[in-house]
């Protein structure tokens, strides 16, 4: 019973609003996911690209990659990510998604 009334007497409102605040903040912090933190993500529209004789993934990615000024490297992680993908093996006739700018939007 002594410390109820210890904090009633000496701890006001807003108090216990900071302290709430600061676990709370730390409870969001400490718990977020791993993968997420410190990196935003991106959303692309997507085409549809037919792979051709003599086309390797990565000469696919490095053409989407300056379309969508990203490195090579993330536009073929995006390739493979978004085709699960196991490798980087492809074959002519196949059909993948790739990253593509979006044009004809309304601006003021």
């Amino acid at each position: 019973m002594t410390y109820y009334r210890f904090f009633k007497k000496y701890v006001d409102g807003s108090v216990a609003i900071l302290m709430l605040s600061a676990l709370l903040f730390s409870w969001t912090y400490f718990t977020e996911d791993d993968d997420v933190q410190g990196r935003e993500e991106q959303f692309f529209m997507t085409s549809k690209w037919t792979v051709s004789e003599g086309e390797s993934l990565w000469m696919i990615a490095s053409s989407a990659a300056e379309e969508m000024e990203m490195t090579i490297e993330e536009a073929l992680v995006w390739i493979k990510n978004e085709n699960a993908l196991d490798n980087e093996a492809i074959y002519p006739g196949q059909s993948l998604a790739i990253p593509v700018e979006m044009k004809g939007v309304a601006s003021e």
